[in-house]
């Protein structure tokens, strides 16, 4: 099959050329949501919150990709990497921070389609169903820490000072 790249801060995404619309759905949501979370921040001037998105995303792909590497689990069909659901974790972290940022009239159509976005990566036979279970899972812990418990490095100060006889350096965490 006849496969085109296109990576995009650090998610990568295949567009097969002889994809099922399903398939291809799953391709597109799993950064068209997160996506849509960042419209909907910067139309609110949520700034804030786009940051909370941002630092969510990073996270998010961070540790999915360093459990991939690390456990290399089989795909269904026989491919490498299966553990988590790098399109599911994706798609889910943008939902969860659409709910938990601006509530459930956003975070429950989200969080439909990025159901569908790991049915699509199951019914393609690109993932397992604890795949995409782990990759929700993952996305959503992590941005829940982010975004309701505000564990995100914008909430650290951060201070350093040099002079001729000294350097200090610190850090705070402000509540």
């Amino acid at each position: 099959m006849n496969k085109k790249w296109l990576s995009i801060i650090g998610f990568t995404v295949s567009f097969p050329s002889l994809a099922s619309p399903l398939t291809t759905y799953g391709d597109i949501a799993q950064i068209g949501i997160p996506l849509t979370g960042a419209a909907v921040a910067i139309f609110k001037e949520d700034y804030q919150g786009f940051w909370q998105l941002t630092e969510g995303a990073v996270y998010t792909a961070a540790a999915t990709h360093a459990l991939k590497y690390t456990l290399n689990h089989t795909r269904p069909n026989g491919g490498n990497y299966s553990f988590p659901s790098g399109h599911t974790s994706a798609a889910f972290q943008g939902a969860s921070f659409l709910q938990m940022r601006y509530g459930y009239q956003w975070g429950v159509p989200a969080y439909a389609l990025s159901a569908l976005v790991g049915y699509s990566r199951v019914r393609s036979d690109s993932h397992h169903w604890r795949d995409v279970v782990a990759g929700a899972a993952l996305a959503s812990g992590i941005q829940y820490l982010i975004t309701r418990k505000e564990m995100g490095l914008s909430n650290y100060y951060y201070n350093v000072s040099v002079d001729k006889q000294r350097f200090q350096a610190g850090i705070a965490y402000i509540f």
